[in-house]
């Protein structure tokens, strides 16, 4: 049954992206600008420590979607770590994606060690699988950080878009026990972050299916549990992070562009509210006039100036 699930996901997967707006026209729409880009150094990304497909499941070792980048450059000490989750609406995407690759250089070059993760994607893994390789990554890289030169006991979380989504659950989620690492890992360590930066999430899952097209919500159900029956509402309490809501969250940046194309934006100014009435330290940066994607241009002002903000933020509470 799972795999008869999982090839009417595959053959329906490029009309929920079309749906969704996540499909390659948003990012050629995005990356249509005057500009040309230059190398990542000239707008503040270095990293000179690169260490590429690093697998970090045992017994996976040959599954690309479950190995990982490391950025970090020359440094005495022990420095914060940060774990990246790329985006691409759930089916697609890479950690070589070139704005996670930027924001990842821009860490590195302030004073971070960066942790730039793949996952298992739609239809061979669902979301709740994505969280936990996701949260699997964090345990790996506090049980190996320091081999790295990094801190295991300050980890934060960075994502966008798909993985601002798994990024808010790792953040936020870490204590559920329905997430289950992948891997199982018995360590010492589990997936909680010190702090969390969501460039333009998905927060509330069911709202972003409906707000996108009516039609979407099954499909996107199907997409996402494997399930379009009772199940799915079960699900849901645990995949939606506005579920994970609560006092004692950790620290949350959100990055959303006000012309955001998927109705995202007004879900980060909502929630970066829930968080501050809840006592949890949590800021908005709005891109203005940008839309879903906005950071695929990593050399424009807005984008410059958002991973700027994420240094700022991780700073405050990632740093001594």
């Amino acid at each position: 049954m799972q795999k008869k699930w999982g090839a009417i996901a595959a053959a329906l997967a490029v009309s929920l992206v079309l749906s969704f707006g996540l499909s390659s026209s948003a990012f050629a729409k995005n990356l249509q600008s005057g500009t040309p880009p230059g190398p990542h150094e000239d707008f503040g990304g270095k990293a000179e420590i690169v260490v590429a497909d690093v697998p970090f499941v045992p017994g996976h070792e040959r599954n690309q979607k479950l190995m990982l980048d490391i950025y970090s450059n020359p440094h005495q000490g022990l420095w914060p770590a940060v774990v990246m989750i790329h985006g691409g609406g759930w089916i697609s995407g890479d950690k070589d994606m070139d704005n996670k690759v930027y924001i990842s250089k821009v860490l590195a070059a302030n004073g971070y060690v960066v942790f730039n993760a793949n996952y298992r994607l739609i239809p061979e893994a669902y979301i709740k699988t994505q969280v936990e390789d996701s949260m699997a990554a964090v345990i790996w890289v506090k049980e190996h950080a320091k081999e790295y030169g990094a801190d295991p006991e300050r980890v934060g979380v960075a994502g966008g878009s798909a993985g601002g989504h798994i990024g808010a659950l790792v953040a936020w989620a870490s204590d559920d026990p329905f997430f289950v690492p992948t891997g199982n890992p018995k360590s010492q360590y589990n997936a909680s972050v010190k702090a969390a930066a969501l460039y333009y999430p998905v927060l509330d899952l069911d709202r972003t299916l409906k707000e996108n097209g009516k039609w979407a919500a099954p499909l996107g159900r199907l997409l996402f549990t494997g399930r379009l029956d009772g199940p799915y509402k079960k699900y849901l309490q645990h995949l939606s992070p506005m579920n994970h809501v609560r006092p004692g969250i950790p620290p949350t940046l959100f990055l959303t562009g006000d012309a955001d194309e998927l109705n995202l934006y007004p879900q980060s100014v909502e929630f970066t509210q829930k968080l501050q009435a809840l006592g949890v330290p949590s800021k908005l940066y709005t891109a203005p006039g940008k839309i879903h994607g906005f950071t695929w241009n990593y050399w424009e002002p807005e984008s410059v100036q958002s991973a700027k903000e994420i240094v700022e933020f991780f700073d405050m509470y990632l740093k001594p």
